[in-house]
């Protein structure tokens, strides 16, 4: 460590702004706006348009890591990088200036909320302006991505919360289970999708994805959670989900006892 430890190298003159990391794979938006991700390249899940891993061997870091293509003129806001994955198999997400929403990778539930469950960034095709936007709703942009494992929720510029793919634990907030994934199928997106009910009044701050669950910090300061709670990860005092039913939401849905 210390003196020893090298620095990563983002190629000549860039520093990084912000850093998601995950499993298997670490992300860095720049100081220019660009974005670079390096190890695991599962399913393209590093948008490279290929699945070569980087950083294992000498000559991949620096200038041949190639910056992310999401499209011409788009710069990179926000980065999000699933939590876990099946060897190294997960998606991103990004939010770019303006408010709008790209992701790549693994796409098996619905999770880049694209309408099907292809893959994207495994061949250069998928990428750049071919890469189709995340449909919000009219009018909607993001302040803010939470990539889960398998599911992907998104703050909104309205501070409301909307989350898509993977619904087993009731991750979604508020969709029933038994419909299953959400973003799949076209039309589940956009003003399909709701947004999640978290109260009376009540609007969010802040957000992290998890495995299969999902917490919100809300504007009075308080901390709901929903979806899969198999080992207390909701904080509710039990390891029941919450979620797979509207009933589990809104008033419904205890705070974290802090």
């Amino acid at each position: 460590m210390g003196a020893a430890l090298p620095t990563v190298d983002l190629g000549p003159g860039r520093k990084a702004v912000a850093v998601a990391a995950q499993a298997s794979a670490t992300c860095a938006r720049l100081d220019d706006g660009s974005a670079k991700c390096w190890g695991s390249n599962a399913l393209g899940s590093l948008g490279l348009g290929d699945s070569v891993s980087r950083g294992t061997t000498p000559g991949q870091m620096g200038a041949s890591l190639p910056v992310l293509d999401l499209g011409p003129g788009q710069s990179v806001l926000e980065i999000s990088s699933a939590p876990s994955g099946f060897r190294g198999e997960h998606h991103q997400c990004a939010v770019l200036v303006g408010g709008a929403v790209k992701c790549w990778g693994r796409n098996d539930n619905g999770e880049l909320g694209l309408g099907d469950v292809l893959l994207r960034g495994a061949v250069s095709a998928d990428m750049g302006a071919s890469l189709a936007f995340v449909a919000l709703g009219a009018g909607r942009t993001a302040r803010h991505i939470s990539a889960g494992t398998a599911h992907t929720c998104a703050l909104l510029d309205n501070a409301k919360v909307k989350c898509w793919g993977a619904n087993g634990g009731g991750q979604l907030g508020g969709v029933p289970s038994s419909s299953g994934p959400i973003g799949d199928q076209p039309d589940e997106m956009g003003d399909a999708l709701p947004a999640i009910d978290l109260g009376t009044g009540r609007t969010v701050v802040e957000l992290v994805s998890g495995a299969s669950w999902s917490c919100a910090r809300l504007d009075n300061g308080t901390i709901k959670c929903w979806g899969g709670n198999t080992h207390g990860e909701l904080g509710l005092g039990d390891t029941r989900d919450r979620g797979g039913s509207p009933s589990d939401m809104g008033d419904a849905l205890p705070a974290v006892d802090l």
